[in-house]
């Protein structure tokens, strides 16, 4: 190999590394277009879900989550090695950019599918709750609203881009929950029974009783992953400026 090939190839792989970009909206859309956001940003859901390896973004589903901690009213809950489904078919209800304000507001939801190691101590509700084995929790329909402020920055080639800088979110299990923990009361089927239909008949208060911890981690991982992609795209490359 002569010595020219030697330079000529390092220049091409940073060449390469240059010109590799993560995907873009199939449209761009004025940022007071909220119909025209929403319809370019929800075919956006199954790519950021994937992950992006260019940009070093998570997987989001199947997201794994390595500890959930509730120490709530009574209840000492110990999830892990948490394998999340369902977010790569998050739908976009409402999404608006306010310039002036400089904030962004969106409402999703999503069924969540959540399978997980548990151990479990106190009282749930009105009822003892002990046991450590396998759990699954199913949540239909959960809506988020999020508001997310963001900064206009400049990036390396001095063009503008979105960063965000935290966020603020409530939300709201609209249709059911479901909770299944195997070997509760060390496998005693009757108390074992009597709990699970008190949980599944007492969703809606559970979910709001003890959903946030829950939902902590898996809505940090989608604001970063959310921070890092617009970081990424120059503004006047994904919407009409």
């Amino acid at each position: 190999m002569s010595v020219n090939m030697f330079v000529i190839i390092p220049i091409f792989f940073v060449h390469i590394t240059f010109v590799i970009t993560a995907p873009q909206p199939s449209q761009k859309c004025s940022l007071s277009d909220s119909a025209c956001i929403k319809a370019a940003a929800q075919p956006m859901v199954s790519v950021l879900a994937a992950g992006i390896p260019e940009l070093g973004t998570e997987v989001l589903d199947v997201m794994h989550v390595d500890r959930i901690k509730v120490d709530l009213a009574g209840l000492k809950l110990n999830i892990r090695d948490a394998d999340i489904k369902g977010l790569k078919h998050t739908v976009i209800d409402e999404i608006s950019v306010d310039m002036a304000k400089k904030q962004i507001h969106m409402i999703i939801h999503a069924n969540m599918n959540l399978k997980a190691k548990y151990k479990a101590a106190g009282r749930l509700l009105i009822l003892p709750i002990s046991g450590e084995g396998d759990t699954t929790i199913k949540l239909k329909n959960l809506e988020i609203r999020m508001n997310v402020p963001f900064e206009l920055t400049k990036n390396a080639n001095g063009k503008d881009v979105i960063d965000l800088k935290s966020y603020k979110y409530t939300y709201d299990v609209k249709d059911n929950a479901h909770f299944h923990l195997t070997n509760l009361f060390n496998g005693n089927k009757e108390l074992s029974d009597t709990l699970h239909t008190f949980m599944n008949e007492n969703w809606k208060a559970l979910t709001q009783e003890f959903a946030v911890p829950v939902l902590e981690q898996p809505l940090n991982k989608i604001f970063s992953t959310m921070k890092t992609y617009l970081k990424s795209q120059p503004l006047e490359d994904i919407a009409v400026v």
